[in-house]
């Protein structure tokens, strides 16, 4: 996909931005690596809820934080640190940790017992060591409406007015900020051509936003989102999270195709910078 910054107005920021390679990974990573390094000394790591309830992590600390779609991070308790012998038998039996230490590294996972519940198809989540300082999650889905709607369709310039097109407001109940979501189909198929994530204020006025132009395939082997499958396709949201770490809410996406398993994280810099980390996991011979 081709991406390209654009500067609009005083207060408007589009992100069109060309990835290319580690560098660009790195650069739009930047900013929520850093909070958290900043705030707990560490980064998320990939977790995952097995069919038992309990959770594997890359950790062996006696306890552990959850990220899923909870309204608060998960406390979890360590019940066993596996062998390596015992870690390399529960990719093919749990078929998760499935791109851990490919190539015989050591590496630590455990098993930890929790509260919290899976919830959709992928068992991916997120965990820290310790807790993000006063974290809240939860998200209301809403119609876009309004000023919010204008502002929105303006930016994502529609080549007619009856485009076909799909969006959807993510907001927490007493967050000052909210985004919205928004896709352009075309084509006989009326699949998608361009999406966008905005970050409004309260009034509805767009603060920043990055938007993508869709060219070629979805991903690897995937069949391209159309109209009928709706903005749900196109922005798996699993939460929103917002903490006095970040100066905007922080989206947690599940972005997995058929050839991996992946959870994003997304929020904008104090500068309205687009943010993102990707949580991919190669999950091809797996199963």
């Amino acid at each position: 996909m081709l991406r390209h910054f654009a500067i609009l107005g005083a207060a408007l920021l589009i992100a069109h931005v060309p990835t290319s390679g580690q560098d660009e990974t790195d650069r739009l990573s930047a900013y929520i690596d850093t909070q958290f390094q900043t705030t707990i000394g560490e980064l998320p790591r990939l977790a995952w809820f097995l069919p038992d309830g309990t959770v594997a992590a890359q950790d062996s600390s006696p306890s552990i934080y959850l990220y899923t779609r909870s309204n608060r991070a998960q406390p979890a308790h360590l019940r066993d640190t596996l062998s390596q012998i015992e870690m390399a038998a529960l990719r093919p039996k749990q078929h998760v940790a499935c791109d851990l230490a490919p190539n015989g590294e050591q590496t630590v996972v455990s098993i930890y017992t929790t509260l919290a519940r899976s919830g959709g198809n992928n068992p991916q989540i997120l965990s820290t060591s310790k807790a993000l300082p006063d974290l809240v999650g939860g998200y209301d889905q809403a119609q876009l409406h309004g000023r919010s709607s204008d502002e929105v369709w303006k930016e994502m310039q529609p080549a007619s007015a009856d485009q076909p097109r799909q969006s959807a407001i993510i907001r927490q109940k007493g967050a000052q900020f909210y985004y919205s979501l928004a896709a352009l189909y075309s084509g006989p198929n009326k699949e998608v051509a361009r999406t966008g994530i905005f970050l409004h204020e309260p009034s509805g006025k767009i603060l920043a936003a990055h938007v993508e132009d869709i060219r070629g395939e979805w991903c690897d082997g995937c069949t391209m989102p159309t109209y009928v499958d709706g903005i749900e396709r196109i922005y798996v949201v699993e939460n929103m999270f917002t903490a006095p770490a970040f100066a905007y809410p922080l989206l947690m996406l599940d972005s997995s195709t058929i050839e991996g398993r992946s959870i994003k994280l997304v929020t904008f810099t104090p500068s309205r910078e687009f943010s993102r980390h990707l949580y991919f996991e190669y999950v091809v011979g797996c199963f």
